[in-house]
């Protein structure tokens, strides 16, 4: 368990810490904040409770430590008001494309997120397939647990920093 945690509350984003913390405005903008961003390990919003079948989920969510390349998130296919987000492990898929499309800078130029609907075939050939949208992205907890709009929208900002 992390001895420094932040939760987002489902209707504001709030910073709760254990330690003294501040959150504060980026004085970057948009592009210069990702650009910055581009080879720091970062840090992504996950659910407090791990994922167990069967489990109750309060809704709650934390900023993980400083520990990954790459944040999740993944609008649920039935209702785009919510969305699925963690931490990518990165030996989960090969993410080369990907991350080569983040690092292709220039001058004023910054990719922001990454969004797949990809399609998976689980069952028998001539079965339905599961089809899913999910985006990546690498900025400093830039996968926020809110709608897919709300996602959309918090990524088009500088990440607001937070320091403990």
């Amino acid at each position: 368990m992390l001895s420094r945690t932040a939760i987002l509350l489902s209707c504001s984003l709030l910073a709760i810490a254990t330690a003294a913390s501040t959150v504060r405005s980026s004085m970057k903008n948009t592009v210069e904040d990702a650009q910055e961003q581009l080879t720091k390990k970062i840090r992504c919003w996950e659910p407090i409770e791990e994922n167990i079948a069967g489990a109750a989920f309060s809704g709650q969510h934390r900023l993980s430590e400083a520990v990954y390349e790459l944040c999740s998130y993944m609008p649920d296919p039935k209702n785009w008001s919510k969305g699925y987000v963690n931490g990518v492990d990165m030996d989960s898929d090969d993410y080369t494309t990907v991350l080569h499309m983040f690092q292709n800078v220039a001058r004023g130029y910054a990719v922001l997120n990454v969004c797949l609907q990809e399609g998976f075939q689980f069952h028998v050939q001539g079965r339905p397939s599961q089809v899913s949208m999910r985006c990546l992205c690498k900025r400093d907890g830039c996968n926020l647990p809110k709608g897919f709009t709300e996602f959309l929208e918090y990524n088009k900002l500088p990440m607001p920093e937070t320091t403990f």
